[in-house]
């Protein structure tokens, strides 16, 4: 209990021996006195009273205000945090579209040189030797637009490695397939045959690993 409660609960009592000191006072000068002391104190007991139900109102609604101000806030903080991993998941989503779009054309690549006739009796020499070109080119510039990419999430670091290993041997698998065709002898050839069909394999499945990492991202 409360120090003003108690307080007020010596007012009562005192105002109601007051009262009873004035209903068995005897005399008119006496009783008069008598009955103004208590209802003074009457007064005075009621308007303590008010004032601590007042200020104890005031208390509670100042107490209901931080409630209420405390609850906003939290609410606020979680649309933020929400709106904030919805930002991320975006860019990650965003993120991981490029990298796709990377891997699919350089798995295409990669499968087309694991694939490839070096010496399609179809085709002239210098057929073949464009089309080792147009692939080194493609190479090339798929590398160049990797390097460009913004990849900020490190979600995607170890993709990211990989990628840039598979590139490599796809940069590598590329030179040997258009070296092919500048080959002395056929030692030379089937030396750069089989490096070109290596890397090229190497690089297919490390596009595939990544691949998969990748995918992990939107479980």
């Amino acid at each position: 209990m409360s120090v003003e409660v108690l307080l007020l609960a010596l007012a009562c009592g005192m105002t109601i021996l007051a009262y009873m000191i004035a209903i068995n006072a005897h005399g008119p000068t006496r009783l008069s006195l008598s009955y103004l002391m208590a209802t003074i104190m009457l007064a005075g007991t009621v308007w303590g009273i008010v004032q601590y139900v007042n200020t104890d109102l005031d208390t509670r609604k100042k107490e209901e205000i931080r409630r209420l101000e405390s609850e906003r806030k939290l609410a606020e903080a979680r649309v933020q945090s929400q709106e904030e991993a919805l930002r991320a998941n975006k860019e990650r989503m965003g993120q991981a579209a490029r990298l796709n779009t990377i891997i699919t054309t350089g798995t295409g690549l990669a499968s087309a040189m694991i694939n490839i006739d070096l010496q399609d009796r179809g085709a002239d020499l210098e057929s073949l030797m464009g089309k080792a070109s147009a692939v080194k080119k493609k190479t090339d510039d798929l590398k160049n637009d990797f390097e460009k990419l913004s990849l900020t999430d490190p979600f995607f670091n170890e993709p990211v490695a990989l990628l840039k290993t598979a590139l490599q041997s796809l940069a590598e698998a590329a030179y040997y397939y258009r070296s092919f065709y500048y080959s002395e002898d056929s030692e030379q050839e089937d030396l750069r045959e089989r490096v070109l069909r290596k890397k090229a394999r190497i690089a297919y499945d490390t596009f595939q690993k990544a691949s998969a990492l990748i995918a992990a991202s939107g479980s």
